[in-house]
């Protein structure tokens, strides 16, 4: 990092505002940090949320084939066709946003409409058939939430990269050309100082002489 001090006025005025800078960057760089420690926990606690949907997902998703595989042994592709073409399905998403540490993210709201008759309106459809498609109308609500939930942790993700930027460019950058220059400018009223008391002297001392 270079400190650029040639247009820098060495004054005490520009101390004093040098000063205020350096309050101003230090709180920023206080309630950055804090904000990144939060955004991190809370980052944290959505990989963990994605992580059991993912595990979820692969759940459902193999009981469902299952249970299907178990019901197909006893119907015939006809038969699935028509049941699966009755199978209805009805959800309503109401899709708003949350704020977390003043990121705007989406969230979605799912709700379930389905009656029982919509999921097997036919009554020749064996158990299997019928459990594999409300463990399929199950997955598709995990779907959702997991979607939503990823898209937030990659956004969440962006931003805690951008806060960490800032932090840095504070920490490593701004911070320290602040200090150089507050430095910068004391060392120069001290050379002044001791210059205009040499000054002083001096003229004192051609004083006593001349009496």
């Amino acid at each position: 990092m270079t400190t650029t001090t040639t247009n820098l006025n060495a004054t005490r005025m520009e101390r004093l505002r040098q000063n205020d800078r350096l309050k101003t960057a230090r709180r920023a760089h206080k309630l950055l940090e804090d904000k990144y420690d939060e955004m991190v926990h809370q980052f944290t606690i959505l990989i963990k949320r994605n992580r059991n949907l993912r595990e979820l997902v692969e759940k459902q998703l193999n009981q469902a084939l299952q249970l299907f595989i178990a019901a197909n042994t006893h119907m015939s592709t006809a038969a699935v066709d028509d049941a699966i073409a009755n199978c209805h399905t009805t959800l309503t998403l109401n899709c708003t946003t949350q704020n977390i540490m003043g990121l705007t993210v989406p969230h979605i709201n799912i709700a379930d409409e389905t009656t029982d008759h919509q999921i097997t309106p036919l009554l020749t459809t064996p158990v299997n058939f019928d459990d594999s498609i409300r463990m399929l109308r199950q997955l598709t609500i995990t779907l959702i939430e997991l979607a939503n939930i990823e898209k937030t942790c990659s956004m969440l993700a962006d931003e805690i990269q951008k806060v960490r930027r800032r932090i840095n460019s504070l920490e490593y950058n701004m911070i320290p050309d602040i200090q150089a220059k507050i430095k910068f400018i004391t060392m120069k009223l001290d050379e002044n100082q001791r210059e205009t008391q040499i000054r002083v002297m001096k003229i004192k001392d051609m004083q006593n002489r001349t009496e």
